[in-house]
């Protein structure tokens, strides 16, 4: 499969764009047959607005009283995609009880993007934040916090994009950083303690040396909660790299994330250091290898791959230490990405459409590899 990086996304044709999950194919060669899931008449459908179609909750297999659907590979459906609306990027809250999971209203990754929590275990969902032409977007993996609150990016001030968090109760979200200038402030996580935010800062290409494709370059900072502490831990434009998608670990020493290094051609997995120290490549497969998470207990790390020639993206899990990957997603006919480990370790849950082509996409859960 000849696979290049994603056409980087900006504020005028695509809303606060998750970093990079989804690969774009290139050439016409590949042909793919679509499954499309049926049997979801007793969906039920979530709040939307101004009468728009919405992506509707459907309780999975073993909720009493609700049928659910189940794929082969043994992932259960809880939100379906519905017209237009893409539902994406769920994180667990650190109970378990819920998710919070993206909406965006006019395609993948396209148009303005609502913020939703949904039950772990499916049902109706609620609207945390919806504002008109404007996209709240949270990122998978950590962006919940017991006493912080849920962290996210948004244009809501107007450009550029910045840092902010919501209460998971809803109410007026915080403002958490201030910027000027070209580049726009993407997927925060929290610490473990809620004493931190690591987020992703998107310098265009025109404004940085880019890459051999003209790709932009990501630096990764942290930042204290209330906006002080401003601290940067890796530099793209300085390293000819670009760094996307950082996530804490459990015990928040370490940080995942993904990077394209100059003259690279994909993207592979590094972790770091909470302080910027200590850099260290995990992944080595060859393939595609992005959206990463860690597993409760921080010996593994769930995220979207190609891994094994794979043509569409799927949900693999590694050793953080040694790199050893293996496939969890069994999804031949359609695309499987942005994973979450849930806090008991049980179950992982998705976004996933069915074909190559950027279509909107619904939400999955599967039981997580012993």
């Amino acid at each position: 499969m000849n696979v290049r990086p994603p056409v980087p996304r900006t504020v005028s044709t695509v809303r606060i764009v998750r970093g990079v999950r989804r690969l774009v194919l290139v050439g016409s060669a590949v042909a793919l047959t679509t499954t499309v899931l049926t049997g979801c008449s007793a969906a039920r459908t979530v709040d939307g607005r101004d009468g728009e179609p919405v992506a509707k909750a459907v309780p999975p297999s073993g909720t009493p009283g609700a049928p659910g659907v189940k794929r082969p590979d043994g992932a259960e459906l809880l939100v379906d995609r519905d017209g237009t609306n893409s539902a994406q990027n769920p994180a667990f809250s650190p109970d378990g009880a819920s998710m919070v999971f993206t909406v965006f209203h006019s395609g993948y990754n396209a148009g303005g993007a609502a913020l939703r929590v949904l039950p772990a275990g499916g049902g109706p969902a609620r609207t945390l934040l919806d504002e008109p032409d404007k996209a709240a977007v949270n990122l998978p993996g950590t962006s919940w916090h017991a006493t912080g609150g849920i962290t996210f990016a948004s244009d809501r001030a107007g450009a550029p994009e910045e840092i902010w968090v919501v209460k998971p109760d809803g109410g007026e979200p915080v403002r958490v950083t201030r910027h000027s200038g070209p580049s726009t402030y993407l997927e925060p996580s929290f610490s473990p303690a809620g004493d931190w935010i690591v987020f992703q800062e998107a310098t265009p290409a025109v404004e940085a040396k880019p890459l051999p494709d003209g790709g932009e370059l990501g630096s990764l900072w942290k930042v204290r909660p209330d906006g002080t502490g401003l601290v940067r831990l890796l530099d793209g434009p300085a390293t000819a790299t670009d760094n996307r998608q950082p996530n804490w670990s459990p015990k928040g020493d370490r940080v995942v994330f993904q990077r394209r290094a100059k003259n690279a051609q994909s993207w592979a997995l590094y972790v770091l250091n909470s302080d910027g120290t200590g850099l260290r490549r995990v992944t080595h497969d060859v393939g595609e290898h992005t959206d990463a998470t860690w597993s409760p207990d921080g010996r593994s790390l769930v995220f979207s791959s190609t891994a094994g020639g794979l043509e569409i993206p799927q949900v693999f899990v590694a050793n953080a230490d040694t790199g050893d990957v293996k496939r969890v997603t069994h999804n031949d006919t359609g695309y499987d990405g942005a994973p979450s480990w849930s806090p008991d370790g049980k179950w992982i849950a998705f976004e996933s459409h069915p074909g190559a082509a950027d279509a909107p996409t619904s939400l999955w859960r599967i039981p997580a590899p012993a």
